[in-house]
């Protein structure tokens, strides 16, 4: 009996400890640099003001440190709405678009200062995990049947309730203070839903990359909007959506498809959207340069759809794909006139994204050179 009280006790302090080594070193939230001024010459729009509407890119330059709490990511973004007001390019009929995965980095917040300055992304994982050992391992234990990546899931499983939380908190705020729909670019959550409060619910469960449509007073618009074909680099971790969902919003300036990055190459994406559909928004996470410009290597993650010619693989460059079988040509052949494709940027742990944009204006498809130190607003008016 006195040894089972003194292991007991002793379990206790050990615990006690580890919770109060977990929160020594959280930067608190006034000593982290939450916004940056977006320079005027960082702000690109087409057209005119027709009172039709306009859909706005945002693509902020993230790093770790704007992770670091809630506070810190919303005011980043809240800077360049604020830039884009002060430009007009804010209207009740406004539709913003965040690129991908602009949530998932959330299962970073409240961590200690050192993690937001380690070198690599493999490191700052680890000294995660191991701020949250007991979350990690509780997720670890109960990866769903067919995950393979069982690392990658509990990473992401751990804070799933946290980050679904704080990311609804954001973009609701951001959406209800600015009047307009947001396309919250997405974030990878276990088995997410819309409760009966309107807000994000998840269970424990297989992850989706999720993208998440905000109304001008802050509400969730559903559908939610899972991704359908996750690349390679994905299907270890996250499971596929489900073909037959129908990612189209109705929004003061028409109706909107939403699509995640690799579905917008995929024709099958495209067949519940319907007709009478104005736009498109497409959040990506990109590639840089290397990528962008090296020979294509096909299709990843699924077999190309059979209106690709293969031939093309390591003929074109990656980027020439984009434009070829991506977005662009795909909306057109579905009725849709306008689109936008935003890609992250930023310096996430040595991961640098250089975050182009592809903007579809009817007929004419363009390509908006990369950015990775400096954020960027893009416009395009509706007409």
């Amino acid at each position: 009996m006195k040894f089972l009280v003194r292991f007991v006790g002793i379990s206790m302090i050990i615990v006690a400890l580890y919770n109060l080594w977990v929160v020594i070193d959280v930067p608190p939230t006034y000593k982290v640099l939450a916004t940056s001024a977006v320079e005027a010459n960082s702000i690109v729009s087409a057209g005119v003001d027709s009172g039709k509407g306009n859909l706005l890119g945002i693509q902020p330059a993230l790093q770790p440190i704007h992770y670091a709490n809630k506070v810190t990511l919303r005011d980043n973004l809240r800077s360049y709405m604020q830039a884009a007001r002060a430009r007009g390019l804010i209207t009740p009929k406004t539709i913003v678009v965040f690129p991908e995965y602009i949530g998932s980095w959330l299962v970073a917040m409240e961590q200690k200062s050192n993690v937001y300055e380690k070198a690599n992304l493999t490191d700052a994982m680890t000294a995660v995990i191991t701020a949250n050992l007991f979350k990690f391992l509780v997720a670890y234990i109960t990866v769903p049947d067919g995950v393979t990546e069982k690392d990658k899931y509990a990473a992401f499983a751990m804070k799933a309730k946290q980050i679904a939380e704080t990311y609804d908190e954001i973009f609701s705020e951001l959406a209800s203070e600015f009047k307009v729909t947001i396309v919250a670019g997405s974030i990878v959550l276990p088995e997410p839903s819309i409760n009966e409060m309107g807000k994000l619910k998840i269970e424990r469960g297989k992850l989706y990359n999720t993208s998440v449509v905000y109304n001008p007073e802050g509400k969730i618009q559903g559908p939610l909007v899972k991704k359908i074909f996750p690349i390679n680099e994905e299907a270890g971790f996250t499971t596929s959506g489900d073909v037959a969902q129908v990612p189209v919003f109705n929004t003061p300036s028409g109706k909107l498809a939403v699509l995640i990055c690799a579905d917008s190459w995929y024709p099958a994406a495209y067949t519940k959207l319907g007709t009478d559909i104005k736009m498109i928004a497409v959040p990506s996470l990109g590639a840089v340069d290397s990528v962008w410009n090296a020979p294509w290597n096909g299709y990843n993650g699924f077999k190309a759809p059979n209106d690709v010619d293969t031939s093309d693989y390591e003929k074109i460059t990656e980027g020439e794909a984009w434009q070829k079988y991506s977005m662009g040509p795909r909306s057109v052949n579905a009725g849709i006139a306008y689109g936008m494709n935003v890609f992250f940027t930023g310096n996430m742990w040595g991961k640098k994204a250089e975050g182009r944009v592809i903007v579809l204006d009817q007929n004419d498809l363009s390509v908006l050179t990369p950015t990775t130190t400096t954020g960027r607003i893009v416009n395009q008016w509706l007409h």
